[in-house]
C-alpha cells in the first residue's frame, strides 16, 4: 500500500486542502465542534411542531367556524383576537368587582368598527390545569359567553350544546 490514504469528505481536490483558502461556514459539512448542522427537531407539518399559541389559535378558529355554521355572517363579521393576558385596565376592573381574571372580553360594534371578542390565552390555559383535553371546550365556552353578552341572549340559544359537559350521568 503505497501513497497516502485520502478520504473524500467534501468532494474537493485533496491538493487544494492546504492551499490557504478557507471555506465559508455555510460550505462546511459540520460545525466547528464536529456535531453537524443543527436543524428542526420536528418537521413543520407534524402536529408537535406547532407552538401553544398556534394550537390555541386553531381552537379559536375551530370554535368560530362551529358557531358560523349556525349563525353565518353574524359570527364571521366579528373580529376575534387573542392576547396572552388581559391588560392592566381589565385586571383592575376585575379586582374592583371582586371577580376572577377574565378569560375573554367583548366590545360591541361602533361605526366603522366591528364587534370584537378578545380571548386571553394564559388564564384559560391556567383554568384547564394540566388537562389539555379540556382546552377546546373552555375556549368554546369563553367565546359563547362573550357572544351571549354581546347579543343579549342566553348562551344555550347561541350554542345548544353549551354546558353539556357539565351534565353528569344522573342529570
Amino acid at each position: 500500500m503505497s501513497g497516502k490514504l485520502s478520504i473524500d469528505l467534501d468532494g474537493r481536490d485533496p491538493s487544494s486542502l492546504h492551499s490557504g483558502s478557507t471555506r465559508r461556514y455555510a460550505d462546511r459539512k459540520r460545525n466547528r465542534h464536529g456535531r453537524g448542522r443543527r436543524g428542526p427537531l420536528l418537521l413543520a407539518p407534524l402536529p408537535g411542531s406547532r407552538t401553544r399559541a398556534e394550537r390555541f389559535e386553531d381552537l379559536l378558529v375551530e370554535s368560530a367556524e362551529r358557531l358560523a355554521d349556525r349563525w353565518g355572517e353574524r359570527v364571521t363579521a366579528i373580529d376575534f383576537r387573542i392576547m396572552m393576558v388581559p391588560a392592566a385596565k381589565v385586571l383592575e376592573r376585575a379586582r374592583a368587582a371582586g371577580t376572577r381574571v377574565p378569560w375573554a372580553t367583548s366590545r360591541s360594534a361602533r361605526p366603522g368598527r366591528p364587534e370584537r371578542v378578545t380571548l386571553y390565552r394564559r388564564p384559560i390555559e391556567e383554568a384547564c390545569g394540566h388537562g389539555a383535553e379540556l382546552l377546546p371546550e373552555m375556549v368554546h365556552m369563553a367565546i359563547v359567553e362573550q357572544l351571549a353578552d354581546l347579543w343579549a341572549m342566553d348562551p344555550q340559544a347561541i350554542d345548544p350544546g353549551y354546558g353539556s359537559w357539565d351534565a353528569g350521568p344522573d342529570d
